[in-house]
């Protein structure tokens, strides 16, 4: 029974979630970028506080797509119908070899899923999916995090109902009836 159980169990996680992470063979460097300077008017305070270690690790790119083709994305998606149930979150991370970053898809305040990435190398790729019903309709959000909680990346999109064709979109006017109508008083004769 527990091995039905476990089975089970394994096979909803796999058809929710597909899982890829994939190296990039020839790593790009970045030019330095150069520290701002402070913005006038600013405080003794802010400029005496200890500053946060800056983070090396960004994400590069992100997108919703239909698919994953050739390791990248095949379109980008801002919105999805109800008659597709199925999308990728696809991310490029940079500089966090080593470190594991977590997609983690929410609809309506609710987290529907966490899947965890080990970063293989200084520029890595990689994607998650998610099956989707088509009653969760509104906004969803993937948040890109570090091992830490930090958040390093927000993206939404819309999952929304499936627009009708305008064949069978209904029309202003009734649709004339097969049958008489009824009359609603008896019928008067003079």
């Amino acid at each position: 029974m527990r091995y039905k159980y476990l089975l089970a169990t394994f096979g909803a996680l796999a058809t929710t979630m597909a899982l890829a992470a994939e190296p990039i063979s020839a790593p790009t460097s970045q030019p330095a970028v150069p520290a701002k300077e402070p913005a006038t008017g600013a405080t003794a305070e802010s400029a005496t506080a200890p500053k946060q270690p800056a983070r090396s690790g960004r994400v590069a790119r992100s997108a919703f797509t239909s698919a994953i083709q050739g390791r990248e994305p095949v379109d980008d998606l801002t919105s999805l119908g109800t008659d597709h149930n199925r999308i990728y979150f696809f991310t490029e991370i940079r500089d966090m070899s080593g470190e594991t970053v977590t997609h983690r898809w929410e609809y309506n305040g609710k987290i529907m899923a966490e899947v965890p990435f080990q970063i293989g190398g200084p520029r890595w790729r990689v994607y998650s999916s998610k099956t989707l019903d088509p009653s969760w309709t509104g906004e969803w959000k993937v948040s890109v995090v570090d091992g830490q909680g930090s958040t390093l990346n927000v993206s939404t999109f819309r999952y929304t109902p499936k627009a009708l064709p305008a064949s069978a979109a209904p029309s202003a006017e009734p649709a004339p009836s097969a049958a008489p109508a009824a009359p609603t008083e008896p019928a008067k004769r003079n």
